[in-house]
């Protein structure tokens, strides 16, 4: 098949990790089918250039500002349409459904060619106390309804983030992106002393929930906990660590190479999520296929984790709570690192998850 993907940024060249979960999506898919990515924002140069056989076309329009959209569209359109003249497109796939999406939409519909929309972050969400959400912008909001309201199919990561989706449209499919289990797994540990180290992975901005994590902490003299990720709140969250007395205890490694987060999971006792939203949660799924102990926040696929014994999931958004889920985690770490690596071999493993959605492409080209 002819697999056509419209996505907001893409990896620059075969050695970096941009999106780590469509990097090695696209390597899998690519060993088998003739996939062509369109990447609107990133890299910043224009470029046609290959990756692990697939073909990436980057349209370079962050950098240029929002006056270059309209010239950005056009770009990109007259960039889809040279590919299908040049061998049709038996599906066209978007992953973000406001601006790629809506790209993605009205390219498919001029060339004919079946749709499929998923969505990949927060653009039905509405976070107005954290600025967060694609629902807080007209603009986004009317090109995620269209593409709601047209695609062919609409795919979402959990079933957290199906019940969203499903105020827009009720035939909401539920498919996951996988995670590379030869890449992340498990190893064998001992039995650490009374400290429990605590490991979070996420950027440093408000939708990730970083106060309530290190109040957490706070309450769990135990604890340490070391944050991977950048981002703006990172002065604030050390000012915040700072007040609560626990900035000793607490570390902020900044971003690392995804090359090196197996390791880091793998030396956690548990890996913790204070996020107030997450489409699925990838770093939950690594840390499980790592078979770690993990606890928080009932958003993304943590929930489902939870429902099948492979984490502890928090009922509100309070520190309290939070505590007492990394508590229970660390007394049944374990039982629930085994767990939750058998779960992501069964469910979630790249290999497992490429053959559905292979499966799906192909009823898609169908219609």
């Amino acid at each position: 098949m002819k697999i056509g993907w419209v996505v907001p940024g893409f990896s620059a060249h075969e050695r970096e990790w941009a999106i780590p979960a469509l990097d090695h999506f696209a390597r899998a898919l690519a060993a088998n089918n003739r996939l062509v990515i369109f990447a609107l924002e990133y890299p910043y140069q224009p470029a046609t250039y290959s990756f692990f056989g697939a073909t990436v076309h980057a349209l370079a329009g962050r950098h240029r500002g929002k006056v270059y959209a309209p010239r950005l569209w056009a770009n990109t359109f007259a960039a889809m349409r040279a590919e299908h003249l040049q061998q049709p497109f038996d599906v066209i796939h978007a992953f973000w459904v406001n601006e790629p999406g809506w790209l993605a939409q009205t390219s498919a519909r001029i060339l004919r060619v079946p749709f499929i929309a998923s969505v990949a972050g927060g653009e039905l969400i509405a976070l107005r106390a954290l600025n967060y959400g694609g629902q807080l912008d007209w603009i986004e909001r009317m090109m995620c309804d269209q593409v709601m309201r047209n695609a062919n199919c609409v795919t979402v990561g959990s079933r957290y983030l199906q019940t969203i989706a499903k105020k827009w449209r009720a035939d909401i499919s539920v498919l996951p992106l996988g995670v590379d289990t030869a890449r992340f797994t498990p190893r064998a540990r001992s039995e650490s002393a009374r400290e429990i180290k605590l490991l979070n992975v996420g950027s440093l901005v408000p939708v990730k929930g970083h106060e309530n994590l290190l109040e957490a902490v706070a309450q769990i003299p135990e604890a340490s906990l070391e944050i991977i990720g950048g981002g703006f709140l990172k002065k604030d969250l050390a000012r915040r660590a700072t007040e609560l007395k626990i900035s000793a205890r607490v570390s902020f490694a900044g971003k690392i190479a995804h090359d090196a987060l197996a390791e880091k999971y793998r030396a956690a006792d548990v890996v913790a999520q204070s996020s107030w939203h997450e489409a699925q949660g990838m770093a939950i799924l690594e840390a499980a296929a790592c078979g770690c102990a993990i606890a928080g926040t009932r958003v993304g696929i943590l929930p489902e984790l939870a429902e099948q014994g492979g984490a502890i999931v928090t009922e509100k958004f309070a520190s309290e709570e939070l505590r007492a889920a990394i508590k229970d985690a660390q007394a049944r770490r374990a039982e629930l690192g085994t767990r939750a690596r058998a779960m992501v071999e069964q469910d979630y493993a790249l290999n497992v998850v490429k053959e559905k959605w292979i499966a799906l492409y192909a009823q898609m080209a169908q219609k």
